[in-house]
């Protein structure tokens, strides 16, 4: 614990830009996380691919405005984000220009022969 009044401002003024960064990071962490999940999986929903890595782009420049991260660390992550969006963008185009294929309808199933009626039988 601090004994000095400085020393104590310090700190309370350390834990305030601690909360502020934090708040920063986790935002970036998690559309980061998403872009790559949604990248992973862009055959299944194709549509959501961009928007979700431009929003994490975004937040990685904010970061980087806002000096919670270094800039340079924050251009690494964009470029990396921005090729894997690139390398999945023929994938795209191509599940836009093809329509979803339909599974063949199954065959109905074959109907039951009606079962002869029980006779009863006198014992």
């Amino acid at each position: 614990m601090a004994n000095v009044a400085s020393a104590e401002k310090r700190n309370r003024q350390r834990i305030k830009r601690r909360e502020r960064n934090l708040q920063h990071l986790v935002t970036m962490r998690t559309r980061v996380k998403r872009a790559r999940a949604v990248l992973d999986k862009a055959q299944e929903s194709p549509e959501s691919v961009t928007p979700t890595v431009e929003q994490a782009i975004q937040q990685l420049a904010k970061a980087a405005q806002k000096g919670v991260i270094h800039k340079k660390t924050a251009s690494r992550k964009i470029s990396r984000l921005t090729k894997a969006l690139n390398k999945v963008k023929p994938t795209l185009a191509a599940a836009k220009k093809e329509p979803a294929k339909k599974e063949p309808a199954k065959k109905p199933a074959p109907a039951k022969k009606a079962a002869a009626p029980k006779t009863e039988s006198k014992k």
